[in-house]
């Protein structure tokens, strides 16, 4: 059985952001990772991605603009 490959979904400037968001979409039911999670000291320098699996993309992506857009 071949793995699923996994996708970026959401940029992040921070880790604290990125925890955030992956905490949201976990409690929704997305299994997420964060990459570039341990760069902390270079906090704006390099961003942090959220990744999910492929199969999850469309349902990430429309969970991450409708708790974005209600943040505004």
């Amino acid at each position: 059985m071949a793995e699923e490959a996994l996708v970026p979904v959401y940029q992040a400037a921070n880790v604290g952001r990125a925890e955030v968001i992956r905490s949201a979409l976990e409690d929704a039911g997305i299994h997420c990772a964060i990459e570039n999670e341990l760069q902390a000291g270079f906090s704006g320098v390099l961003q942090c991605r959220l990744l999910v699996l492929q199969s999850d993309v469309a349902a990430a992506q429309a969970f991450i603009n409708e708790h974005e857009a209600a943040a505004r």
